[in-house]
């Protein structure tokens, strides 16, 4: 896709149709399947995301505030991070009925580039005016926008030193592809620093450079040539952008770029059709964005930071709906590298906060990314420029972005009578609620696993392609592993990371009143058996954080503080890891000083409005402590016997130590939690389930 075309799509002039999500902005055509249904403008529900039209009326409100004399307000060069429906207060959700009113608010994010600041503000779509307007701190800075990576591209591929190293290293600068990211912790040079208009609050931008391999107006989809697969090192642009120019570039050292096509020579050809098909129909039923299927029941939406968002979930039981959690979400993303380099210190993403990560979800495609009997949910964000010719609306179009499917789930549960030898087996189904988000080198899936007996799963699928380096022939550097010698004889290195993922779970077990207790199993010891061992269960008596402890395979549970079972105990759902990675970084380690979420496995706060994101609102260029350290500051005593409102977050990791099977694509690695029934029924919940 030529860059002129790049550009208008991304600054909304190009409309309908067009979808960003690269973590370079890099907007993709998407064709709508025939599954998707485009949400309406019926807004008869809270949560009902935003329509176009709303978006519209909102970028007029708030134009409108900004351009108002009396206001005293910059009225150029603004742009809008992020504006997205404000949601009602919990106590409102909690006591809402169909059909009765609701408000209709929004959150808009205001920067002004030349001034480097931002402001916060409430929109009031009934009364159509500015309900609230807050100015940040100075130098907070909101996630980076897509029209910030178009500039950047235009300023990097303009700036003469950078060309002159591109041709240093044999390589043509129009066919070099440039990764931009938020800055992390760059430390600049004091003389470039003493520079900058903001000091060390400017608004920074990174680049790096990777070899296209060719002109990309000639490129075959179908083999692309992707350039994550040759990284150009030593090179690394920072660029100021409240006054969009370059002010510092390393060219440290130069080495071979690969010339690896990314692609196998020849593919397969023995592989026949696997069809999924459901000739009656699927099992679950779809009313505007709430779903139902299985006694499950939740609202289901694609928020442009959160990414799919779970709310209102319950499971019928008799009569009744059951709750069991309130919103279910990611929360952040973080992921450090481990190796040694000016260069490479600084690599830290944030890629929910920075990012904004949902507004990089990918177009979801039947038989690739998900099943053919997919139901496909769309989405419509606000572009950060606001109404401009060609899209009066302000607006960039998700099709498809959320899939829905039935599939197999395995045995469910079987049984063999002793006597007769009789069996009685039953087939699981399971419900995915799915999306995925393709942000640099790396695109993430989201699986949201609904079961049958109650439980469900939520699964991260790591793809794409591991973030690399040149290397020398040779010459083995810590913490950056050998991964491919390319046809020309360059190597290629694929430095050490980790991810570390925060999820945000507002539970609602049977009711707000909750408490959280945790379990441990030991060795019980005792003069005459040899092999005892019991469950000790401990209620947490304040807010705070717990560790991960393989010896007494811990977990932890959610009860009920005012329902109990039909055997007297509290009902409860139990939260069960599979598995965790501690940061293997200093402890004063910059990022992960943003990132304290990573130290511990679990977290629990008391339920706070606006406490949406364990490393705080705004972690681009953020200060550090921010987040769940300071939602803990000071800890609050949770009532152990009443209950409290509370919410756990969770967080699970992966350390990637690449190896040649890595590259230049990525199988699928996988990471995740359960969350399971744990005394909240009676007895298995699928005994009812119906042969398949």
């Amino acid at each position: 896709m030529k860059r002129e075309l790049l550009i208008f799509c991304l600054m909304g002039i190009i409309g309908t149709g067009s979808v960003v999500n690269a973590h370079s902005g890099r907007p993709e055509q998407a064709n709508q399947s025939r599954h998707a249904e485009r949400l309406t403008n019926r807004i008869d529900h809270p949560l009902t995301t935003l329509s176009s039209a709303e978006i519209r009326t909102t970028h007029e409100i708030i134009a409108a505030h900004f351009t108002h004399p009396a206001n005293h307000l910059p009225n150029k060069k603004l742009r809008i991070p992020i504006l997205v429906l404000k949601e009602p207060a919990k106590s409102l959700l909690l006591n809402w009925r169909p059909g009765q009113s609701f408000p209709r608010e929004v959150s808009v994010e205001v920067l002004h580039y030349p001034s480097n600041r931002l402001w916060a503000a409430t929109v009031d779509l009934k009364t159509a005016a500015v309900k609230l307007l807050a100015l940040k701190s100075a130098g907070t800075q909101p996630a980076v926008t897509a029209e910030e990576f178009v500039v950047a591209d235009e300023l990097v591929h303009a700036y003469e030193p950078w060309k002159q190293a591109m041709r240093q290293r044999g390589l043509d600068p129009s066919t070099v592809y440039l990764d931009v990211w938020s800055p992390g912790d760059v430390q600049l040079p004091p003389r470039v620093e003493a520079t900058l208009p903001f000091g060390k609050q400017t608004r920074l931008l990174q680049a790096l450079s990777f070899w296209r391999n060719g002109d990309v107006a000639t490129m075959n989809d179908d083999m692309p040539h992707n350039p994550y697969a040759r990284a150009i090192e030593g090179v690394v642009v920072t660029l100021d952008m409240n006054t969009l120019k370059v002010v510092h570039m390393t060219n440290s050292i130069v080495r071979p770029v690969s010339n690896d096509s990314g692609n196998a020579p020849i593919r397969r050809t023995d592989l026949k059709p696997l069809i999924t098909k459901q000739p009656s129909g699927a099992s679950f039923r779809v009313d505007g964005q709430q779903v139902r299927w299985q006694k499950w029941n939740f609202f289901v939406y694609l928020h442009p930071r959160d990414g799919l968002v779970i709310s209102d979930l319950r499971y019928g039981d008799g009569n009744e709906a059951r709750r069991i959690a309130h919103r279910l979400s990611l929360s952040e993303l973080y992921v450090p590298y481990g190796v040694g380099d000016q260069n490479w210190s600084w690599r830290s993403a944030f890629d929910v906060g920075e990012y904004n990560l949902a507004t990089y979800a990918q177009t979801l495609e039947a038989n690739a990314d998900v099943p053919e009997n997919t139901y496909f949910f769309n989405a419509v964000f606000a572009n950060d420029t606001g109404p401009v010719r060609g899209n009066p609306n302000g607006t960039v179009d998700y099709p498809a972005t959320i899939g829905l499917y039935e599939r197999d789930g395995g045995v469910l549960w079987t049984r063999t009578d002793p006597t007769t030898y009789a069996r009685d087996t039953r087939y699981a189904r399971e419900l995915v609620a799915t999306w995925n988000a393709w942000i640099g080198n790396y695109i993430y899936a989201f699986d949201w696993i609904f079961k049958m007996d109650g439980s469900m799963e939520v699964k991260v699928h790591l793809n794409g392609a591991t973030l690399n380096r040149g290397a020398v022939s040779g010459l083995d550097e810590v913490g950056a592993p050998v991964v491919a010698i390319a046809p020309n004889g360059a190597h290629v290195a694929a430095p050490n990371h980790q991810h570390f993922l925060s999820f945000r779970l507002d539970f609602d077990v049977d009711g707000v009143k909750n408490r959280a207790v945790e379990e441990n199993i030991a060795h019980v010891d005792h003069t005459h058996f040899d092999n005892m061992f019991d469950v000790t269960k401990t209620v947490l008596a304040t807010e705070g954080f717990r560790d991960f402890n393989i010896m007494s395979n811990r977990s932890w549970l959610i009860e009920s503080a005012t329902s109990t079972n039909a055997i007297g105990e509290s009902t409860a759902y139990a939260i069960e890891g599979t598995g965790y990675t501690p940061p293997l970084s200093k402890a004063n380690y910059a990022p992960l000083q943003r990132a304290l979420f990573a130290n511990h496995q679990l977290w629990v706060t008391r339920y706070r409005e606006g406490e949406l994101y364990a490393s705080g609102e705004y972690p681009n260029q953020g200060p550090v402590n921010d987040g769940l350290p300071k939602y803990i500051s000071p800890a609050e005593t949770l009532d152990t016997t009443s209950g409290d409102d509370i919410v756990v977050w969770y967080s699970t990791g992966f350390t990637h130590s690449p190896r040649p099977e890595d590259y230049p694509v990525m199988p699928s690695e996988s990471i995740g939690f359960k969350i399971a029934p744990s005394g909240f029924f009676p007895s298995n919940p699928a005994l009812d389930a119906p042969k398949q």
